[in-house]
């Protein structure tokens, strides 16, 4: 009897371990797809790059370097972030907000491809789906309230006259006016969000809006340095774009690139390969109607700047992921001890 016990309980083992095995293969396998899909849609998501590596022989090489280096910064901006938001662990959290990047330079929809990457990681791992909802709006609505933020604050300046650029209401007042009413829309519907948790199946939803939101709220009155993460993310890819027009001797006020790089950049939420010709477009645009001149210079550093804030975090975190794939569906409590 007890020997029948015993093979019975056996037998369950190894049903568990091969059920459990199985698991991280297929989890292994869609991983590696993901990377090979993620080096297949880089490749098509830069255009113009052969004109853009023509170009560069026109450029000052040092300062398209320092671009790189900006841009790198800017990853480390997305990082310091995300180490706040998840707190998983250096070694780990490195890794998976750099996959993220990766997957956000080449499919565009402002960051949510990355988000929806690493909640499907996250979750392989026995992360709870709502500790995984709510600081995945949390991560959201930090790194865009930095933009939106930004658009509001150097709009209504220069509208005011009190930074360079443009006096053109249509340019600096009116973006300010939608941040400013996305900014107060956000807080009201998380404040709706939070009266709805607790009916039916969208409690899961509702809780993560509405206390997402309010982390972020807590996070800004608390005045976390790490914080910072999330403007150096945005600000040194600005600075990316600053160089790019200088190395083509073009050298307009900060200001005047950071308004027309977050306006411009509003193409980013097209759900298309990289904002393909969106993106850049947005930006020429924007520059040309900030008074950024020659036009066919402007188009040369946004093709430079593109091919560096699309390749730099794609290869990084594109070799992150790499490392990162034979760690999907083991529990996370296994990588994040002794971190």
């Amino acid at each position: 009897m007890r020997d029948s016990i015993d093979r019975t309980n056996a037998a369950s083992i190894d049903d568990a371990t091969i059920s459990v095995q199985s698991r991280r293969l297929r989890n292994g396998l869609i991983g590696l797809a993901v990377f090979f899909a993620l080096v297949a849609a880089l490749l098509l998501a830069v255009p113009g790059l052969r004109t853009a590596g023509e170009r560069i022989t026109d450029a000052n090489v040092p300062l398209v370097v320092l671009g790189v280096f900006f841009e790198l910064l800017s990853c480390a901006g997305y990082v310091v972030l995300f180490m706040l938001v998840f707190e998983l662990g250096r070694r780990f959290s490195t890794r998976l907000s750099l996959a993220e990047l990766a997957v956000n330079s080449v499919v565009s929809v402002s960051g949510a491809a990355g988000i929806a990457l690493g909640a499907w990681v996250l979750r392989t791992r026995g992360v709870a789906v709502e500790r995984i909802a709510r600081r995945s709006v949390l991560m959201f609505v930090l790194t865009s309230a930095v933009n939106v933020g930004a658009v509001a604050a150097i709009g209504l300046a220069m509208w005011l006259g009190l930074l360079p650029g443009s006096d053109n209401p249509l340019l600096t007042f009116l973006p300010a006016a939608i941040a400013l009413g996305a900014i107060v829309g956000t807080l009201g519907i998380a404040a709706w969000a939070r009266r709805r948790v607790g009916e039916g199946h969208t409690s899961v939803a509702w809780s993560a809006l509405g206390c997402g939101v309010g982390d972020a709220v807590g996070l800004l009155r608390r005045g976390e340095v790490r914080l910072l993460g999330a403007v150096g993310y945005w600000l040194f890819d600005v600075a990316v774009l600053a160089v790019c027009l200088a190395a083509y001797g073009s050298t307009p006020a900060f200001w005047v690139v950071a308004m027309a790089y977050l306006v411009g950049l509003f193409a980013n939420s097209l759900p298309i390969p990289g904002g393909l010709f969106a993106v850049e477009g947005g930006l020429v645009g924007m520059l040309v109607l900030f008074g950024v001149r020659p036009a066919s210079t402007v188009v040369a550093a946004v093709l430079t700047y593109r091919a560096i804030a699309l390749w730099i975090p794609s290869i990084v975190g594109s070799l992150a992921f790499l490392s990162l794939r034979h760690e999907i569906g083991q529990p996370i409590a296994e990588q994040t001890a002794g971190v």
